[in-house]
This record gives C-alpha cells, sequence and structure tokens, in this order.
C-alpha cells in the first residue's frame, strides 16, 4: 500500500502545481525564434529577414550570431534598433567559448566581458552556452571544469542584470 501511495502524492503535487502555475500564466501568448532557425538568411540579408519575422507575428527573437561585439555584423544597438522597429524583442543568444584551460583563463574571461556587455547593450535578458567541449562529457574532472567555467561566467552575466544558463544539445 504505502508504495502505492508515495507515487500518487508526488502526482497530485505536480499536478497541483501544474495547475496552479498555469492559472498563473500570462494571458496574453508570445512566439519567439531562435535566429539559428534562419540562420542562411541573417547571414546574407539580416534586415530582409528581421522584417520578415516581424510580419509573420514573432515577438522576440534570440541571437546565434555574435563575432567580436556585433550581432549579425551590427553594433548591439543597431541590431536592437531593426528587432524593435520590427515589433520584436532582443530576448536571448546563444554564444559562448569552450572552457579555457589555466593559461587562456583570462583571455576567455575578457572575451565574456565584451559578449555580455554587447548583448545587453542589444537587450538581452539570456545568455545561453550551447554546447561544451568532448573534456565536459569525458570524465567528471571535465564536467567538474566546466561547472567551474560556467559558474563564473554566471556570475559576470548576474553583475550586468543577464541570467546564464547551458543548453545541452
Amino acid at each position: 500500500m504505502k508504495r502505492l501511495v508515495i507515487p500518487f502524492l508526488l502526482a497530485l503535487i505536480v499536478s497541483n502545481f501544474i495547475f496552479v502555475s498555469c492559472n498563473n500564466a500570462a494571458k496574453e501568448k508570445f512566439v519567439g525564434i531562435q535566429l539559428w532557425s534562419v540562420r542562411d538568411s541573417m547571414n546574407s540579408n539580416p534586415l530582409k529577414t528581421i522584417q520578415e519575422l516581424g510580419k509573420m507575428g514573432y515577438k522576440f527573437v534570440e541571437t546565434a550570431g555574435y563575432h567580436e561585439g556585433k550581432l549579425y555584423g551590427m553594433a548591439p544597438d543597431s541590431f536592437k534598433s531593426l528587432v524593435e522597429t520590427n515589433g520584436m524583442k532582443v530576448l536571448g543568444a546563444h554564444t559562448g567559448q569552450i572552457a579555457p584551460d589555466s593559461a587562456r583563463w583570462d583571455s576567455t574571461m575578457m572575451w565574456w566581458d565584451k559578449a555580455i556587455a554587447t548583448h545587453k547593450a542589444a537587450g538581452v535578458e539570456y545568455i545561453v552556452q550551447p554546447f561544451m567541449g568532448k573534456e565536459g562529457y569525458e570524465s567528471l574532472a571535465g564536467l567538474a571544469n566546466y561547472c567551474k567555467y560556467f559558474n563564473a561566467v554566471g556570475e559576470k552575466c548576474n553583475a550586468q542584470g543577464i541570467r546564464f544558463g547551458y543548453h545541452n544539445h
């Protein structure tokens, strides 16, 4: 009997949480797009692509095109303006670096400082690293190194009002 009671109680708690969460959800629904899905169009004609996405009814975008302080070849404020002019918001970003060894730690952290500043200027609320190097999968020590690295990046993001996460593929 006890074996049946515990799963039943857990199911009841979870379903109650879902019910309460859904009832408290915002009434208006928004649909966004990760720009990686249209990367070829973004790389060839970002202006037209953003205009078309706005016409389709998307309300926010998540970038996947950061390079050297620019988003899709544009200054962050210009990119933000383009997106907002077309009725959307820059909500998130996919970007990152592999976990550095001790010799590259400082330069990687400087890269992150610039990346975070760029994304903040674009209005990003979330930065997600969408990959780990193979060392993160090969051993507990490699994974622990990524945890240390992601925590350091997360602290930098938090200090700028941006949330950081890892998207495992």
